[in-house]
C-alpha cells in the first residue's frame, strides 16, 4: 500500500507544480484504528475506523494553500493539488516563508510496524477491558473504572517538489484504566497506561489492578500544612513536567514570544543534574521514526544538556525563518491537520542514587506520583494541585495527599532540581526517573 500511496502524492505534486506552486508537498495515509472504551464498570463504546485521505500544501508568491481529499486516486490526488495552488495564489503572502526542506539521509528505524499487533480484533480490546474491570474489583468490589483500550496500524507517502519521496508503515497500541474508590465521601483515585508499537512490549495485564491499588492508597487523605519544603515526583509527574518544558522550546511559539523560554537558547535554564536527550531511533520506540513529518532526518540530540537549552524545535518554516537548519522537528497528526512542531523519545538522564534514597534523605517533604505541574507556556507560572500523592515525613511515604496547590515558576522547579533517581520508568523509547526538587512553595487547607 506504502508504493501505492507515494505514487498518489507525487502525482498530486506534479499537478501542483504544473499549476504554478513555487513550493509543494503532499501527504497521504491509510489508517485503521480499533478501539474499545468502558465507562463505570461497562464496556460502552467499540468501533473499528478505516480512515483514508491526502492533503496538498502549495506555496505560491510567498502564499499558502491547503486542500485535503478523502478518496484516494489519481483524479482526486492531481484536483487536490490543482486546488491548494489557487488556494495559494488567493493567499496573502507570507514574508516569513523562505522554502520547503531539501531530501536528507537517515538511518533506518526497525521495528516500528507490528503485523501481530495490526492482526488483532476488536474482540481483543474488548478481552483487555473487561479483564481490567475484573482486576479493578478484585482489589476493592466497590472501584469505579472509567478508560479504554484501543491500536491503530497502517501506511503513508510523504512527496515534495524539493525530492522528497518517502513511504512508512507504523503500529501502535495502548490501553489505559482510572479507578475510584468512593466510601461515604472519602475517595480515593488513581491513573495507569501501558503503551507500546509492538505486541510483545504491552502489558495489557496487571494495568487496572495498578490503578485501583494506588487508588486505595489515596483513601483517608489529609491537609498539609501551607510551607515551603522538598519535593519528589514520580516518573508520570516528571513526564508531566520536562515534557511542557520541551513544549515550550517549540520554535513557533517562542518566535511569536509567545513562551517563557523565548531568548534562552543556549542558555541554563535547569540544574546541572538534568540532561534530557531526543532519541528518535530507538527500535520500536513509542515516538520514533527515521523523518520527521516534511522529510527532515531525525538526530538523538542533547535538547537540555546538563542544565542548558541547547536548541529550539524546528520545522523547515522557522527554521529557515531564523536562519538556522531544520531540526526534525516537523510534525504531522494526520492527513488533514496543518504542519506542527514536536518532539521524539525524550530520555531524562538517571541519577547515581535510588528514588527510596531520594525520599529517605528528606524529614519534611511530599511525593507527588501524577499531577499535572506544567508550566504556563507563555508565562512559566504553575499553578496546580497535586491530589496524587505523599506526605515524606522521616524520611518515608505516609498520609496521602488531600488537595494541595502548588505555587510556582518554571524556572524554580527547574534550577530547584537537586537530584534524579537512578531508577525510573521506562516505556519504549522514554525513560522517565524521579526529580527532586529542594524547595517549592505549597498551600493547602491545613
Amino acid at each position: 500500500m506504502g508504493e501505492q500511496l507515494l505514487d498518489l502524492v507525487q502525482a498530486a505534486v506534479e499537478a501542483a507544480k504544473s499549476a504554478g506552486a513555487d513550493y509543494c508537498d503532499a501527504y497521504a495515509s491509510d489508517t485503521i484504528e480499533n478501539s474499545v472504551e468502558v465507562e463505570r464498570n461497562s464496556i460502552n463504546y467499540c468501533a473499528t475506523i478505516h480512515d483514508q485521505g491526502l492533503s496538498v500544501r502549495a506555496f505560491t508568491g510567498g502564499g499558502q494553500g491547503f486542500a485535503s481529499v478523502q478518496t484516494l486516486s489519481l483524479e482526486s490526488a492531481r484536483e487536490a493539488g490543482e486546488r491548494a495552488v489557487a488556494m495559494a495564489k488567493a493567499a496573502h503572502p507570507d514574508p516569513d516563508f523562505v522554502r520547503l526542506p531539501e531530501p536528507t539521509e537517515a538511518e533506518p528505524v526497525p521495528e516500528l510496524f507490528d503485523e501481530q499487533l495490526a492482526g488483532l480484533g476488536a474482540d481483543v480490546f474488548v478481552e483487555w477491558c473487561a479483564r481490567g474491570i475484573e482486576e479493578a474489583l478484585s482489589v476493592a468490589d466497590d472501584a469505579i473504572v472509567q478508560g479504554g483500550a484501543s491500536a491503530g496500524y497502517g501506511d503513508s507517502a510523504l512527496a515534495s517538489s524539493t525530492g522528497v519521496a518517502l513511504t512508512k508503515r507504523g503500529s501502535s497500541a495502548g490501553l489505559s484504566f482510572y479507578v475510584i474508590i468512593n466510601r461515604d465521601g472519602d475517595v480515593g483515585t488513581y491513573f495507569e497506561q501501558d503503551m507500546a508499537r509492538r505486541l510483545s512490549d504491552l502489558e495489557p495485564v496487571g494495568v487496572a489492578e495498578a490503578a485501583a491499588r494506588a487508588a486505595l492508597d489515596q483513601l483517608g487523605s489529609s491537609p498539609v500544612p501551607t510551607a515551603r519544603v522538598p519535593i519528589v515526583l514520580g516518573p508520570l509527574a516528571t513526564m508531566s513536567l520536562i515534557g511542557a518544558v520541551i513544549s515550550a522550546a517549540e520554535a513557533d511559539a517562542v518566535q511569536r514570544n509567545r513562551s517563557w523560554l523565548a531568548g534562552r537558547e543556549g542558555e541554563q535554564i535547569a540544574s546541572e543534574v538534568l540532561t534530557v536527550r531526543e532519541e528518535p531511533l530507538v527500535p520500536a520506540g513509542l515516538r520514533s521514526g527515521e523523518y520527521d513529518g516534511e522529510g527532515v532526518a531525525r538526530t538523538p540530540r542533547a535538547l537540555i544538556d546538563e542544565g542548558v537549552l541547547t536548541t529550539y524545535l524546528h520545522n523547515s518554516y522557522t527554521a529557515f525563518k531564523a536562519g538556522v537548519e531544520p531540526t526534525g522537528h516537523a510534525a504531522r497528526s494526520g492527513y488533514s491537520s496543518s504542519v506542527g512542531i514536536s518532539p521524539s523519545n525524550l530520555q531524562i538522564q538517571p541519577g547515581d542514587r535510588s528514588e527510596a534514597e531520594l525520599i529517605a534523605e528528606i524529614d519534611n517533604g511530599l511525593y507527588i506520583a501524577y499531577a499535572g505541574i506544567s508550566p504556563n507556556g507563555i508565562t512559566g507560572e504553575v499553578s496546580t494541585t497535586a491530589d496524587f500523592g505523599f506526605r515524606i515525613e522521616n524520611g518515608e511515604l505516609t498520609a496521602p495527599l488531600s488537595t494541595t496547590l502548588i505555587g510556582t515558576t518554571g524556572e524554580e522547579l527547574l534550577q530547584g532540581i537537586d537530584a534524579v533517581s537512578s531508577d525510573y520508568r521506562e516505556e519504549p523509547g522514554l525513560i522517565l526517573p524521579s526529580l527532586r526538587i529542594a524547595s517549592v512553595q505549597i498551600a493547602s487547607e491545613g
